[in-house]
């Protein structure tokens, strides 16, 4: 009896465990079912690309933000994820992870805003420009705004650091002069990126230089071949652009009288410049751009306290909202000159809120084209086939432009350019450092030419001129695309090409 129902107890237990288990396989059978996701196919991926760009024409032509554009694309793009087998919280899970290194992006991007507003609290900008004005032509004023931002650009390695520092100072007094904004935004945008290519300090020149297994200065000397080139036809181009358009707006007289109003209302003094100098030292010791905005924008309110009179309170409501003449030093702008007024009526952290939500929305979408996987269809069904060597150069970097427009990150596209080219360039007696070289020279500087981007958004922000109204002038950003793609039809640089000099890495050398 005992022994019966010791028999039977456990035959029911099998049971309940062959039950168990047979629904444990059917829930991992339909967990699996969900998980099977498709890739959009090459019609879908190309539309999420194509309402894209039809809507931001749309809001172009509307004169109004392409936030809700990126919205409608977002939406789009979701769609078709739900498609491909992607869940709400599949979707949702890899763009609230990528938002938390946008983060710094955001705090970055509000703090050039503050500092910009505190550069003029403490009369910094106004001093600088007061000592230019009357040094710099303004028919010079374009070729210059390009060779000192990247003479400085190569100095300190950033780009970013440049735009918002000696950037902001030749915007400035490019205004005062009545040089037309758009072109010297443009020289603006162009000579803060010479850097990122021909700096030995910039993360651009390193990075490409560890994905081609080279030396640093290996790969600068590389990338020259495409920069050099460019930097003088540059150049050439904004000297001819300064002469031709300061008849119409660039006159001395405006300058002069500006003067006048920057000695009424700042302390003229060469010691107030000390807080740009002291922006220069940070960022040249490559402290975090973030730490030294805040702190430079601090010791801006202090120098504004003690040269110019100013209340203390009133400087933190500048931060925030920006300086204005009236509501920051209570002097009334009947009598002064409009550029005047546009020149120091500027700055705080909400004149940068459209461009910093932008960067939230605009990584939104381009995370899901990643998730899903529609960059590698298309580049796969378009460029799948592709041959030689000027063919190859040129879909490496249209991929590169495309990673970048959906990711903001050049150094993913170049990384991705390299898992898909790598083997079809060696097919063609090609190397890495040619490829490398080609994506990373011109996807660093496609992040100022496309409008949604975080450093175009910075740089539009910055200049208060759209990304588009500065593109036709931003020379060497798109000179560079065009450079790497010419000189592969000659083989100028290329390893199965002619090279100017030796640029075949040595392994051995860079190991010891």
């Amino acid at each position: 009896m005992k022994h019966a129902y010791r028999c039977w107890h456990y035959q029911i237990n099998s049971k309940k465990k062959l039950i168990y288990k047979k629904k444990g396989i059917s829930e991992m059978e339909k967990e699996k079912k969900v998980r099977e996701k498709n890739r959009p196919s090459l019609l879908e991926a190309l539309s999420m690309i194509a309402v894209l760009l039809g809507m931001i024409i749309l809001a172009v032509q509307a004169d109004i933000s392409i936030i809700p554009a990126l919205v409608i694309a977002i939406v789009w793009s979701m769609a078709i994820a739900v498609k491909c087998g992607y869940s709400w919280d599949e979707i949702m899970k890899p763009i609230l992870d990528r938002q938390r290194g946008v983060v710094e992006i955001f705090l970055i991007i509000l703090a050039i805003g503050m500092f910009v507003a505190s550069m003029i609290y403490s009369g910094t900008i106004p001093t600088i420009i007061y000592y230019l004005i009357n040094i710099i032509s303004p028919n010079l004023m374009v070729v210059l705004s390009f060779i000192i931002t990247a003479v400085v650009s190569c100095i300190i390695g950033t780009s970013w650091g440049t735009a918002g520092t000696v950037g902001v100072v030749m915007l400035s007094i490019a205004q005062s002069m009545g040089v037309p904004m758009a072109i010297v935004a443009g020289a603006v945008a162009s000579g803060s990126h010479v850097g990122q290519i021909l700096s030995p300090m910039s993360d651009t020149s390193n990075v490409s230089a560890s994905l081609a297994d080279v030396d640093t200065v290996t790969m600068i000397k590389r990338m020259a071949h495409y920069a050099i080139p460019v930097i003088i036809i540059a150049s050439v181009v904004y000297a001819i652009l300064g002469f031709a358009n300061t008849a119409v707006g660039g006159n001395l007289e405006s300058a002069a009288l500006i003067r006048q109003e920057i000695a009424a209302v700042f302390n003229v003094n060469p010691l107030v410049i000390l807080p740009m100098v002291f922006v220069f030292f940070l960022t040249f010791k490559k402290k975090p751009i973030l730490m030294t905005l805040t702190l430079t924008s601090l010791i801006g309110l202090i120098f504004g306290m003690i040269f110019n009179g100013f209340s203390f309170v009133n400087g933190l409501d500048a931060l925030y909202n920006g300086f204005n003449l009236t509501g920051t030093v209570g002097i009334a702008e009947n009598g002064f000159n409009d550029i005047f007024l546009n020149l120091v009526n500027r700055g705080g952290a909400m004149s940068m809120i459209n461009a910093a939500l932008l960067v939230i929305v605009a990584t939104m979408y381009g995370t899901i084209l990643l998730e899903t996987k529609a960059i590698d269809v298309i580049a796969v069904s378009i460029f799948g086939k592709v041959k030689s060597r000027p063919m190859l150069v040129t879909s490496s970097i249209f991929v590169s432009g495309l990673v970048v427009a959906m990711t903001s990150s050049s150094f993913l596209a170049t990384m991705m350019s390299k898992d898909l080219f790598i083997e079809k360039f060696e097919k063609e007696g090609m190397d890495s450092m040619d490829l490398v070289s080609s994506c990373a020279t011109a996807s660093t500087q496609f992040l100022t030419c496309i409008p949604w981007c975080d450093t175009a958004i910075f740089l539009a922000a910055l200049s208060g001129v759209s990304t588009l109204d500065a593109l036709p002038y931003n020379v060497f950003s798109w000179g560079c695309a065009a450079a790497a793609i010419g000189l592969s039809i000659f083989g100028i640089g290329f390893k199965n090409g002619k090279r100017f000099v030796d640029l075949t890495p040595v392994k051995a050398k860079v190991t010891e």
